[in-house]
């Protein structure tokens, strides 16, 4: 080999070496940056949802609303917030009507249940039985008739709210009609607090007749129930939206293998600020989840479960959706 050659060859290697390693260094100081997300603005209804925000409770730009109306109705162009939690079919329909918001993932997906006041004497729930159902014409109404149809009409009686129906289900009464009820349609962490409470009526008579969550799936070929879902404004930072996602997604996981980070999270600020900021104790909220997730929380890539969400808002007339609406990370 001539010495030109072997000249040659040498630069060559030292130039592959010079980039080899800029490469590497390239990728680790990328890897190592720490990615602010707490500058996103956050809204999110008080209850179940916010139960997977379980690590923002020292986040200033993290807030709950116990009207999810309200929340809608910041889905708008001058709004400031970067996420938006919601109820599916609401996003959805606020998307289809101009918001400028893509849905990027599914975080509840079912806390429905049908609970037994202990006063049906055969303890099957048969046309004729008293039936409590909550939020006429919305999301308990619609999911009850997709599964048992109308043969129950008759004897339904409806409440305006979840807080409503527990206090059914502790008194085993309507107490606005004054009649004795057998059967109500509640949610948790209203269902856990209600059976538990020894000052209830029906205290050791009340149960969980129903998990509505699993006749869903066996009715609807497997599909899951779509409740709340994050939502993601156009015009937000893309970087710092996919690292927050993929942090709520950790810490969705993290706190279904252990449900003691709930507790943990949530008590990084006074008891009283936690119940006013979340809208459940986190005692309470633990305990639900370490009941096989009876709070439904998990986390779902809204893309991927595309199908689900279309079965899902069919129940509300609402029309598949196109692939414009998904928020694609």
């Amino acid at each position: 080999m001539n010495m030109k050659l072997k000249t040659l060859l040498c630069v060559g290697v030292l130039l592959l070496c010079s980039c080899s390693g800029k490469n590497k260094n390239s990728s680790e100081d990328t890897s190592s940056q720490v990615i602010d997300t707490s500058v996103l603005k956050i809204v999110c209804p008080t209850g179940a949802p916010a139960v997977a925000f379980y690590n923002q409770a020292e986040n200033p730009n993290f807030e709950t609303n116990s009207t999810p109306s309200n929340i809608v109705a910041m889905m708008n162009e001058s709004s400031n917030k970067d996420i938006v939690v919601i109820d599916t079919v609401s996003g959805i329909r606020a998307i289809n009507s101009g918001a400028p918001y893509k849905m990027a993932a599914n975080i509840t997906l079912g806390n429905f249940y049908i609970a037994s006041t202990g006063n049906d004497k055969d303890g099957v729930m048969s046309p004729g039985d008293k039936i409590v159902l909550f939020g006429q014409n919305q999301t308990p109404d619609k999911i009850f008739h997709y599964l048992y149809g109308n043969i129950y009409n008759e004897t339904i009686q409806y409440v305006t709210n979840v807080q409503d129906a527990s206090k059914c289900l502790a008194s085993g009464k309507n107490l606005v009609t004054q009649q004795d009820v057998d059967y109500v349609f509640i949610a948790q962490p209203a269902l856990f607090a209600t059976i538990n409470n020894k000052d209830s009526t029906t205290y050791g008579r009340s149960s969980v007749y129903v998990n509505i969550q699993e006749e869903y799936k066996k009715k609807s070929n497997n599909l899951s129930l779509i409740q709340a879902s994050v939502f993601v404004k156009n015009t937000s930072d893309k970087t710092i939206v996919d690292s927050f996602l993929s942090n709520l997604e950790k810490d969705i996981n993290d706190c279904l293998e252990n449900p003691s980070l709930i507790t943990e999270g949530m008590g990084k600020i006074s008891s009283e600020e936690s119940l006013a900021l979340y809208g459940i104790n986190s005692n309470v909220a633990k305990k639900v989840v370490e009941d096989n997730n009876s709070l439904g929380l998990g986390y779902v890539n809204a893309y991927s479960n595309k199908q689900a969400i279309d079965s899902f808002i069919n129940l509300f007339e609402v029309s598949a959706t196109n692939e414009e609406i998904y928020y694609k990370q």
